[in-house]
């Protein structure tokens, strides 16, 4: 369907991976050309979503660096666990809705997470998830363009470190029937491609293990989307230069993070889905990976919390 730009897999700051997603953007519009992105933080992250108050993040203290995207829902987590993808398209007709954008890319990484052996992988284009036997493991969203569109999201490579996500924002329970769910229990209880590692050759040492298994699939991915129909352009200074200049001038630093100043207006978007552009901040949120999910779906993520206690 499209020609891509493959800018490889960078670990960077999220600010200056958050730049770059709106450089691929401007990419796609500028050279009508598709973009595929992997990229990794150099330290543990929260981002909230484009519409969500800040209060839902509990405290901010100098363990994990805070930003805010340009897609909706909210806040999440991003560290060394995470594998995060990020494709762009120009708006060429190619997609007539955001949704047919949602499904495309979301049926392509689920195809190729099956490739790897992680079977039970299927797409809820319903609730923006890619689930293992019924359980979150990946979770995107989607920012559509006037003149190009973005999907975004991220893949947990091994498991979170949850108390300390706990501890950094609020996590949501549900009472469901006569039951109590938490999100702290699903989020532990989360399927991982971490079997993956099993699979890694004899010889490469513990600490680079999480690295292959995230290259495994980063490679699938790529022949999955692309087909081989790209071209690999690194990301370098210059690029990460110009990607945080774009970022800086659109959204003029603080005042975006803390308060989601300046807006975007129809003449730069379509629709940035589940928001208002210009509506209120969100506040009482819970975690972005099941934010969209119905509580039948939830119920099966976690235990009662009764239960646990028992």
């Amino acid at each position: 369907m499209f020609d891509y730009k493959y800018f490889g897999r960078n670990r960077l700051s999220i600010h200056q991976n958050m730049a770059l997603e709106e450089y691929t953007l401007n990419e796609s519009a500028l050279h009508n050309i598709a973009t595929i992105r992997f990229w990794e933080v150099d330290r543990d992250s929260a981002v909230i979503g484009y519409g969500e108050s800040k209060s839902n993040i509990l405290k901010e203290d100098k363990s994990f660096d805070l930003a805010r995207r340009i897609t909706g829902g909210s806040h999440v987590q991003f560290d060394r666990n995470c594998l995060a993808y990020s494709f762009t398209v120009p708006r060429d007709g190619s997609f007539k809705h955001f949704e047919d954008m949602r499904k495309f890319f979301a049926e392509k990484v689920t195809n190729a997470l099956i490739g790897l052996g992680i079977n039970g992988a299927e797409a809820d284009n319903r609730a923006s998830t890619i689930n293992v036997d019924r359980k979150v493991m990946a979770s995107h969203a989607i920012f559509w363009g006037v003149e190009s569109a973005l999907l975004h999201g991220l893949i947990l490579v091994d498991h979170y470190d949850v108390d300390s996500i706990i501890e950094r924002m609020l996590l949501k329970e549900r009472k469901i029937g006569r039951h109590t769910y938490a999100e702290y229990d699903a989020l532990k209880g989360m399927p991982v491609a971490k079997e993956l590692i099993n699979s890694v050759p004899f010889g490469i040492d513990e600490d680079k293990r999480l690295g292959y298994v995230k290259s495994m699939i980063c490679k699938s991915i790529l022949s999955e989307v692309a087909e081989g129909r790209y071209k690999v352009e690194g990301i370098d200074d210059y690029a990460i230069n110009n990607a945080m200049k774009l970022a800086e001038a659109r959204h003029v630093g603080r005042p975006w993070v803390e308060k989601r100043y300046p807006t975007y207006g129809k003449e730069e978007v379509e629709a940035i889905p589940g928001e208002e552009l210009d509506g209120g901040l969100k506040k009482d949120l819970g975690y972005c990976m099941y934010i969209e999910v119905p509580d039948k779906d939830f119920s099966k993520m976690a235990l009662p919390k009764e239960e646990l206690r028992e």
